[in-house]
């Protein structure tokens, strides 16, 4: 989409914004955020997050100490970046001025153990689950913007909402006509909605923004070793893999006591008693063969012993 006339190149409230046919509907200055919640404000600092990776990419992040966050662009599903797609109708403009935002993400969850993940992320055992606490992640990725205080916007964490899409359109007419910087609340906030389809996810989603040349991907410098609290080898795989990721992970540095098999296919076993001295009864149901109709009897069957 092209920016129209905002004044400034770093753009200024389009206050005098109208509907055509309904000059006297109200301009949003602030969205209606789609829940009630200030964006990027966590209350549980203590939250766990998790993220299923190939292993080759952690062994990477190991040996480099780079933390990588696509341009969400790239990202598969046709509802990333929703509002940027969305007819966008721009009033009491006169000429155009550029005025690019790009967005780079990364996705965790909040999902300790799931076999949709695990069968979505790793194939044949390709993939490892990490672990980390929100204060670490932010912490990381706020580090590291204090060095591009130039471009890159503070790290935003936040759950990922979801709702149909009625819902989502609803939510988005409910905030037009808005001014511009609505409509940058309206970009952010968008970024952590999406489908109920894919609410078995149950994500975490880490967003920056730049204003400079895009790119597919930034490179974040951070300690791996510090912000992994865990690392978790997929269920499936034979002892013999499990051994060599393991000594993988070791060879790259990362503390031996922090690596297991994941369990979630492991069969525990439950002590059951039956007393076969005592008599039992069941009730049966059958059809008759002549009225073809449901019969109900109580057979007794007395134990032996």
């Amino acid at each position: 989409w092209v920016v129209q006339d905002l004044g400034s190149k770093y753009g200024t409230y389009v206050n005098n914004m109208a509907v055509e046919n309904n000059q006297n509907q109200s301009v949003n200055h602030h969205i209606k955020p789609f829940r009630d919640r200030k964006l990027g404000q966590i209350e549980s600092f203590d939250l766990v997050m998790y993220k299923y990776i190939r292993l080759e990419y952690v062994l990477k992040m190991l040996e480099t100490k780079v933390l990588r966050l696509d341009n969400i662009k790239k990202w598969e599903d046709v509802y990333e970046n929703f509002v940027d797609k969305e007819d966008i109708h721009l009033l009491n403009s006169s000429r155009e001025e550029m005025m690019p935002t790009v967005y780079y993400g990364q996705s965790w969850t909040t999902r300790e153990e799931s076999d949709a993940m695990w069968r979505i992320y790793s194939n044949a055992g390709s993939a490892v689950r990490v672990k980390t606490v929100y204060p670490l992640l932010f912490c990381a990725l706020g580090d590291w913007n204090e060095k591009h205080k130039d471009d890159i916007i503070w790290p935003t964490i936040d759950y990922v909402n979801y709702a149909n899409e009625d819902e989502i359109n609803k939510w988005l007419q409910s905030n037009s006509p808005m001014n511009y910087w609505a409509f940058g609340e309206l970009q952010r906030e968008g970024l952590f909605v999406k489908r109920r389809e894919f609410e078995h996810e149950k994500e975490v989603r880490v967003i920056m923004q730049s204003h400079k040349e895009e790119k597919d991907y930034i490179e974040i410098d951070f300690d791996p070793h510090k912000v992994f609290r865990e690392i978790v080898i997929d269920p499936r795989v034979r002892e013999n893999e499990f051994t060599r990721q393991r000594d993988s992970l070791i060879a790259h540095g990362f503390d031996s006591n922090k690596i297991r098999k994941s369990t979630l296919y492991d069969f525990k076993k439950v002590k059951l008693d039956i007393d076969m001295s005592e008599p039992c009864d069941f009730q049966i149901e059958y059809y008759s063969h002549k009225e073809g109709k449901p019969l109900k009897d109580t057979v007794f069957i007395n134990a032996p012993g």
